[in-house]
């Protein structure tokens, strides 16, 4: 097989400014990651981290800080509505079921409430005091209070769905630079540039009590980042490194840490408030105990009741560990508050996400997730003009493939796998275009010929038509299609017209349009020459509430498909976006899934819709992480539990070997990698074998096998590398046994020899008959200690010891090996097929991404 392996692609991914998780009365437990461009990225913590989405961010946007607000409890207001205890009943389960909301805001001086299913803003206001640096909602989820560079705090109503500016507290001479609501949302503590903590009163919007850290120096002290934790302890991390724990009710400092080199510029704590974590510039993550009596503090008690009196246990925080997770500046982290998901994640400078079990830190290694989106990805290959696509930000970018001398057949047999061949011409950076657009792209695509190129962002999607001068390409003329998209891709009543994904049919004839508002529309593009283009079909599967197929099946403009009405929750509907589409090699079928977990297989030119069955059930239930069809047409799904369904569209059926093996059965390795299956890839010459590829890995699974030993050594490289090293060691014990036995038998010769000579010498004296002579005892010492010494060796099957020993390595000699995988390749963004046995690799290597980085926190290391 022949590989194109590409590190060309030059993707510049941003900085983590923000990561909020959201609030523990949401229905799932999500997690947003805000990144320097404004891009939000969604994801889903339940089980392994899964990227779900990506909000799309203004063009030059910024994005300092992320909010998530969950209102469960009716308001005052809302009380003296409703006449009966019914009706308030009724009105708080609608709030507890509703999906939570996300709010941001950055340097631009916008606050934003984002649409979840949509993609788009919902509602945008004005924060009225130029850049916002700090964001925080209340505990009862009703109040927004917003840090801004004027040095005013300022209070938004959020109750009931609304974004309205409501009070402005006094000004103080500096930035406010972090922000923190009391627990019962009676006081606000503030963190600013001019080296105080101030505590406000919420009521009376005045400050209470201001705090003074010392200064370094002639520079004031800036406080990045405050929180207060349930007992009222105010904790504040600075510029000079330090984090302090200052009493609720003195005021003053009790303990104070040096926990960091540089500044501290995020803290976050648990859910008990028992463990506070701190980071920033000098990118450690540090980790404060809450210490009682010299244990750690429970939520039980403050002290241990005696038989006459109550013990009181002094308090004490205490530094418990650190690690280094992250190799720049970390600007953000957070604790989950899901207690079954107890997770930690960090992210900043180095862009990329870092999480582990917040329990055993700081004995617990981090998982870190690649810098680029591993879902809906960047990178798309027109497999017959060998070019590649690249997406970043509101920029396309195009890359012609190199060519290298074919291998004779003779040569390919002899070469070693990984061996290079001679690259006659190498690849070209033919296209960078930027769009003019709004928001950041939310998909691209190119058709398989690379004449056309398809691009949107949140207000609707643009094609564009690539010719070349020559065969040389030397030089690309790119000219956008008029007149596209055609009338009634989407319905009149649509609100939005931006899509999520796109894809050319084979052919070229179709263009498959999934849109931010769950519609999956079919344009007939064979006209595009002319600017003539038409809608054929819109399927409508993914809308699911009664009102949603009531509307789709009273719109008659384009033959529409409305899909079946189905109970969901408020939250899955108010959170639904298509996340993965498929088309099939024939053109016949396209597959799209979507966030609630729900995948349809939709005829592109027919009626027919199906359903894939539910994946998983309960605790173990599983969400697509990426769709392909194989060359077969049956559908292929990853899930987020590192499962693999093979589903049979002309049997509307999972296929036998997805029901003979189960989610126990897949081989333990595959299972528990960190990062999930982002694409599947298929090679037309093992119509039986699909290539499903991560990040950190490529595996070969061959549909006709069975997955093999749970514990199974899948590493291609690793299983050669053992397989030689235990055939040379048993070579080397054969070779052992050999020698010792060549000895045993010269012995054996000289000892009979010796024998017939002693016995010709003695035939004549007399002894006993029972009484062996000194000859014969030394014979036979030589002869136990012979037989002791060869006994495991004698007639020993050698070719079962290997077998036995590779099986106990995890290496199954008797049987095929399946989930073949290769991590030959890191930080893999694509991998696909643009001919029989000619498969394209992209890469971006970290230290490559490392060298467009500022440069880090330089720690002095004394003794080296």
């Amino acid at each position: 097989m022949q590989v194109h392996r590409c590190r060309f692609v030059d993707y510049v991914p941003q900085s983590i400014n923000a990561i909020e998780f959201a609030p523990s009365t949401s229905a799932y437990p999500y997690a947003a990651v805000g990144r320097a461009n404004g891009d939000i990225e969604i994801w889903r913590t339940k089980g392994n981290l899964v990227h779900e989405k990506t909000i799309p961010g203004m063009v030059n946007g910024s994005l300092e800080t992320l909010t998530w607000a969950h209102q469960t409890q009716l308001t005052q207001d809302d009380l003296e509505i409703f006449d009966t205890p019914k009706e308030c009943a009724d009105a708080t389960a609608r709030l507890a079921e509703s999906a939570p909301r996300l709010f941001s805001a950055g340097l631009n001086a916008i606050i934003v409430e984002w649409d979840l299913a949509k993609l788009v803003p919902k509602t945008a206001v004005d924060s009225y005091g130029g850049a916002v640096w700090c964001m925080a909602t209340n505990h009862a989820q009703t109040q927004l209070a917003v840090g801004t560079e004027d040095g005013h705090i300022r209070i938004f109503d959020i109750t009931n769905g609304s974004l309205v500016y409501k009070s402005c507290f006094n000004k103080v001479n500096s930035r406010i630079l972090s922000v923190a609501w009391s627990h019962d949302d009676k006081t606000i503590v503030t963190g600013s540039a001019d080296s105080c903590v101030r505590i406000w009163d919420a009521a009376t919007r005045t400050v209470s009590v201001r705090m003074t850290l010392p200064k370094e120096g002639r520079d004031s002290t800036l406080v990045w980042s405050v929180i207060v934790l349930k007992n009222g302890t105010i904790v504040s991390g600075d510029s000079r490194g330090r984090v302090s724990f200052w009493n609720p009710e003195l005021h003053v400092i009790e303990q104070e840490f040096r926990a960091l080199g540089a500044d501290v510029l995020c803290l976050t704590a648990d859910e008990t408030g028992h463990t506070v974590f701190a980071s920033g510039v000098d990118p450690k993550i540090t980790q404060f105990k809450l210490l009682a009596g010299g244990s750690i503090a429970d939520s039980a008690a403050n002290g241990v009741a005696g038989k006459k009196k109550l013990v009181i246990r002094p308090k004490k925080w205490q530094l418990a560990g650190f690690r280094r997770y992250h190799t720049h500046d970390v600007r953000a982290i957070a604790v989950s508050s899901h207690l079954e998901n107890d997770l930690i994640i960090s992210g900043g400078v180095d862009t990329q996400v870092a999480y582990c079990q917040a329990r055993p830190f700081p004995n617990e290694n981090p998982h870190r997730q690649p810098c680029f989106p591993p879902l809906n990805s960047v990178i798309s290959v027109a497999s017959e003009a060998s070019l590649i696509l690249q997406r970043q930000g509101n920029t396309l970018k195009l890359w012609a493939l190199g060519k290298a001398e074919p291998a004779s057949r003779l040569l390919a047999d002899q070469m070693e796998s990984g061996q290079a061949l001679q690259v006659y011409q190498r690849q070209k950076d033919l296209l960078r275009m930027e769009l003019k657009t709004k928001t950041n792209l939310l998909c691209s695509t190119i058709s398989p010929s690379g004449s056309l190129i398809a691009a949107s962002d949140a207000e609707g999607p643009k094609l564009y038509s690539v010719t070349y001068a020559d065969d040389s390409r030397s030089t690309v003329r790119v000219r956008r299609i008029g007149e596209f998209p055609p009338p009634g891709f989407v319905p009149d009543f649509s609100e939005s017209q931006g899509a999520v994904l796109m894809q050319f049919t084979p052919d070229e004839t179709r263009l498959v349009i999934a849109t931010v508002e769950g519609f999956v529309s079919v344009v007939d593009i064979t006209g595009w020459k002319s600017k003539q283009f038409a809608t054929i079909r819109r399927h409508c599967g993914h809308r699911t509430t009664e009102s949603e197929v009531e509307t789709d099946a009273g719109s008659s403009d384009v033959p529409t498909h409305p899909g079946l009405a189905r109970h969901q929750a408020a939250v899955a509907v108010e959170t639904r976006t298509i996340t993965s589409m498929a088309v099939s090699k024939d053109g016949e079928y396209v597959a799209t899934s979507d966030s609630t977990g729900s995948i349809i297989v939709s005829q592109i030119s027919g009626e027919q819709q199906v359903v894939v069955p539910q994946l998983g059930q309960g605790e173990k239930s599983e969400w697509p992480t990426a769709l392909a069809f194989d060359e077969q047409s049956r559908l292929v799904i990853p899930t987020s539990l590192n499962h693999l369904y093979v589903f049979d569209v002309a049997e509307n059926a999972f296929t036998e070997w997805s029901q003979r093996h189960s989610l126990a059965d897949i081989p333990h390795t595959y299972n528990m990698m960190a990062d999930c299956v982002g694409g599947v890839a298929t090679n037309p010459e093992e119509p039986d074998c699909v290539y499903a590829y991560s990040a950190s890995h490529i595996t070969r699974v061959d549909l006709t096998l069975p997955p093999g030993p749970k514990r199974a050594v899948l590493n291609v490289h690793k299983r050669k590398q053992i397989e030689h090293e235990i055939i040379a060691k048993v070579v080397e014990e054969k070779e052992e046994a050999d020698r010792r036995s060549e000895k045993q038998a010269k012995r054996k010769r000289k000892q009979s020899v010796g024998a017939q000579i002693n016995g010709h010498s003695v035939m004549d004296v007399d002894r006993e008959p029972d009484t062996p002579s000194i000859g014969d005892k030394a014979e036979a010492a030589v002869n136990d200690d012979d037989v002791d010494a060869d006994e495991p060796y004698k007639g020993k099957d050698w070719e079962s010891t290997v077998i036995a020993r590779l099986r106990e390595a995890g290496i199954n000699a008797e049987s095929p090996h399946n989930f073949r995988m290769t991590q030959r390749y890191q930080n893999l963004m694509h991998a696909s097929f643009i001919d029989k046995n000619t498969m394209v690799v992209i890469e971006r290597p970290w230290i490559d991404v490392a060298a467009t980085l500022p440069s880090a926190y330089h720690r002095h290391k004394y003794g080296a």
